[in-house]
């Protein structure tokens, strides 16, 4: 079997591609950066960008699915809407949007019988609440205020495109809405305003690792939806393998966690000490992240079993001292 990943240079295109290769997937990258990483050499890495025609030309045809996780976000992009409005706005058009269906046109005329696409939760914005579990295919509800907007707008259209590409053209296309994905990543920043600055994660970890006190924000029974990046890799293979023709699933876990347990979660399994660590409550600072997801349907349709907070953060744990992640990030 076949599998190409569009965006495999990324954390979850990589992540994807180790598994796909453990199961025996002749796997194909494609990329900007110039190399794929090491952890991924084994794949066939192809460099290029999805905004060029031409380059779909260098791309095998015998492929059997197509997974997508190509695109710009805030995180990732070197300008921000605060810096250059104009080359901002421009990105999310030109790679979420043009180079996506450069993408679809790609599968279609190949002949490629499946296609997942990961868009974003940022597309249920309006529908986030604390005490409400989201349902599959809910209204779209996106924020018009802040940061996010024109990137939930380029996303929830790339999604729609796909759905239309699947009634006209008989493609099995699947949709997974993703909100953030916890990871051990290459490094361990993202940008703000284009300025790299620690994954707020990741310092909670850091400060549990090196400190005795860690600081909860916001309300502490806030609930929030904390996945793992198996769970994702889990549902696009599950997709993959069922008799579904087409669907839009959650990546989520359902367990409803509050920001007080997962804030003291982290200091027990990392704290050298966790019986010294003290939590100070900063009820000044405030959160909004309360996305809680109805699995239901994931576990009905797909036999999904997600991975839950204390195992992810095992996980991690473990990933971090394998891969030596504190030496890697100057953090000893």
């Amino acid at each position: 079997m076949n599998v190409l990943i569009f965006g495999v240079t990324g954390n979850s295109g990589r992540y994807t591609a180790n598994y796909y290769l453990n199961k025996g997937f002749n796997v194909y990258g494609v990329g900007r950066s110039e190399k794929a990483p090491n952890l991924i050499s084994e794949i066939e890495y192809f460099r290029g960008d999805i905004q060029d025609i031409g380059f779909f030309d260098t791309l095998p045809k015998d492929v059997d699915l197509v997974i997508n996780f190509a695109g710009v976000q805030p995180s990732i992009i070197s300008t921000s809407e605060n810096t250059n409005l104009d080359l901002t706005l421009r990105n999310y058009i030109d790679v979420n949007i043009t180079g996506v269906f450069n993408i679809l046109e790609y599968v279609r005329k190949n002949k490629i019988k499946n296609y997942i696409y990961t868009t974003t939760h940022r597309d249920f914005e309006l529908h986030w609440d604390n005490n409400k579990y989201l349902e599959n295919n809910l209204p779209v509800a996106i924020n018009y205020k802040g940061d996010h907007t024109m990137y939930a707008i380029s996303k929830t259209s790339a999604k729609m495109m796909g759905d239309y590409y699947s009634e006209a053209f008989g493609i099995r296309v699947f949709n997974l809405r993703l909100p953030m994905m916890f990871m051990v990543p290459s490094e361990p920043h993202y940008l703000v305003d284009g300025k790299p600055k620690v994954m707020p994660f990741l310092q909670i970890i850091k400060d549990a690792i090196y400190k005795n006190e860690l600081e909860i924000w916001g309300d502490p029974e806030m609930k929030r939806d904390y996945v793992h990046i198996e769970n994702l890799v889990s549902l696009i293979d599950l997709c993959f393998l069922s008799n579904l023709e087409r669907g839009t699933f959650n990546v989520g876990t359902g367990e409803a966690v509050t920001t007080e347990r997962f804030i003291k979660e982290i200091g027990r399994i990392f704290s050298k000490s966790p019986e010294d660590i003290v939590y100070k409550y900063k009820n000044e600072n405030k959160t909004y992240k309360c996305a809680i997801y109805d699995i239901s349907e994931q576990k009905e349709l797909l036999g999904y079993q997600p991975v839950l907070l204390t195992e992810m953060l095992v996980k991690l744990k473990e990933e971090m001292k394998k891969n030596d992640s504190l030496k890697k990030w100057n953090w000893e």
